[in-house]
């Protein structure tokens, strides 16, 4: 199912890629070397908030790492509890045992948008995207940490879901957390997880002790509580937002694991909440999942899938959570319907379609163009009235029924029996329903194509049929009869009709390679790529 950008989500995208004084993370390069099992990837960050899925071993967490490490921080800067410095270095996140190889000749470059660069000979501007190379020779250090942009940066590992009655120093504390001074925004943070609870909350403070401290919370008709009794997900959230008000604006938030600890629902509220928060105060989110829900809940600009391919890293941009949720199953979901009338024009939509494409679409021939019409409005009514993990659809009908389209729409909202917004479905009909190309049937089309050299060169190289031959069997199958031109052609041959047809349909297509993307820009606009209503 295609996304439909809201209006905070247009906003984000406004401000994301131009605002200069946010020290924006654009882009993260290992260029040499390489880190865990990351080696000359590209990552680019294109929203306030991007969720990294893919599967255990993809290295997703170490993007986060690599991202925590892109700035460095004021002495004074905000930094989590129990933390030395308010900044990371790699040695926060890349450990090795003497067993382990140490990190070396490695270079990573980072993209940045900022406002404050030193100028220099080569680089007069002082503001706008430029880069920063953080770099390791073997047996050597890192380079020069204090020369990072500033910025606040905090990560948030999955430890961060233990509960306190798990935590062996908040047990033993338990009797010496005492009340503190509130900092101003507790009302905002037990507004904001009410909201995405569904819980009304009529109070929220800490109790600290030394450098730790414990939420406590009051419902309506409840007893105060504290983290102790408190569930993985509410306490999570609880520290969350609390982490996110004591931050400056502009900082950069890194989450492993987003979704732990939380239902579905919850997980769509607080990704909702989260781009209030980067529209209202230019935060940057990052964050790792395996949630179809958290992808599906965020624009094709704030998704990336990592999928390891032997000893590479495949970055994937903009996936649709359809897609990824199949890659991370192993077994690939549909995610859109393509209703042709028969098995010839299932054929070649097939042959244009890549292995991808294919993997993610339901070709489903339905007969007539008058069957189709019908058929696309019962799957309209179908999908007006579902709000989760719809399945989309197209249709494409043959050629020759192009100079009928006012026609078939006609026949598509008789489908309906009186809808309530005509308009509406007239405008939704009229997105999804192409064509084949040429003005007759495909068949007829394929054997009459413009210029007849692919076809020279693929029967010659696949059956060493001479030009004369070739000449003579297009010939024949173009006056074979309506539907009769791939039979034709496989009788002259002597050949099986599928292979046939699909040498014919290549062919075709290479001789019009227009016509090919114009049916795959149809497609992939369903798929995630476009805004489709």
């Amino acid at each position: 199912m295609v996304y439909s950008y809201s209006d905070l989500d247009q906003k984000n995208l406004k401000w994301f890629p131009n605002d200069i004084s946010r020290t924006t993370l654009l882009t993260i390069r290992v260029l040499r070397g390489q880190i865990r099992g990351l080696k000359g990837v590209t990552i680019d960050f294109r929203y306030p908030i991007t969720a990294i899925a893919g599967r255990n071993g993809s290295c997703k967490t170490t993007v986060l790492a690599l991202s925590a490490c892109a700035f460095h921080n004021k002495p004074n800067g905000f930094k989590l509890p129990g933390r030395k410095h308010p900044y990371y270095t790699f040695s926060d996140f890349f450990i090795q045992t003497k067993e382990e190889a140490a990190l070396g000749n490695i270079l990573i470059k980072y993209q940045i948008l900022h406002n404050d660069w030193r100028v220099m000979k080569d680089n007069p501007d002082k503001a706008g995207p430029k880069w920063q190379a953080r770099f390791k020779k073997s047996g050597g250090r890192w380079n020069n940490y204090d020369s990072r942009v500033v910025r606040t940066v905090v990560f948030l590992g999955v430890e961060r879901i233990v509960p306190h009655a798990e935590r062996s120093v908040s047990k033993s504390y338990r009797g010496k957390f005492k009340p503190v001074t509130d900092h101003g925004w507790e009302h905002s943070v037990r507004e904001t997880v009410g909201r995405i609870l569904g819980t009304d909350y009529t109070s929220f403070s800490y109790r600290r002790h030394a450098r730790y401290r414990l939420p406590i919370v009051a419902k309506k008709d409840q007893n105060v509580y504290s983290g102790f009794n408190m569930g993985t997900g509410e306490h999570y959230l609880f520290e969350l937002f609390s982490i996110i008000n004591e931050c400056p604006d502009g900082s950069l938030i890194l989450i492993d694991e987003i979704e732990l600890g939380l239902h579905e629902k919850a997980q769509e509220s607080l990704i909702g909440e989260f781009k209030k928060i980067c529209e209202k105060r230019k935060f940057q989110i990052i964050c790792t999942t395996h949630s179809s829900r958290i992808l599906e809940c965020l624009p094709p600009e704030g998704r990336i899938f990592l999928e390891r391919t032997g000893s590479e890293t495949i970055v994937i941009p903009g996936i649709s959570p359809a897609y990824a949720t199949g890659k991370l199953s192993g077994h690939p979901n549909v995610e859109l319907d393509i209703l042709v009338e028969d098995e010839a024009a299932k054929l070649v939509v097939e042959t244009v379609l890549d292995k991808d494409i294919r993997s993610r679409t339901k070709i489903l021939p339905i007969g007539s163009a008058a069957a189709v019409m019908r058929h696309l409005g019962a799957k309209y009514k179908e999908i007006i009235h579902k709000t989760y993990k719809k399945i989309e659809v197209c249709v494409l009908l043959d050629g020759d029924q192009s100079s009928k389209k006012n026609e078939h729409i006609k026949e598509f909202l008789k489908a309906l029996e009186n809808p309530t917004e005509q308009q509406e479905a007239k405008d939704w009909v009229e997105k999804r329903l192409g064509f084949l190309p040429g003005n007759e049937w495909p068949e007829l089309w394929i054997v009459n194509t413009k210029s007849r050299e692919p076809f020279y060169e693929r029967f010659e190289r696949e059956l060493q049929m001479s030009k004369a031959e070739v000449d003579e069997m297009l010939d024949s199958a173009s006056r074979a009869g309506k539907h009769n031109e791939f039979y034709e052609a496989a009788k002259i041959l002597t050949f099986d009709k599928t292979v046939v047809a699909s040498y014919l349909i290549k062919s075709a297509f290479e001789s019009a390679p227009e016509e090919s993307q114009r049916i795959i820009n149809l497609i992939q606009g369903f798929l995630g790529d476009n805004i489709v209503s």
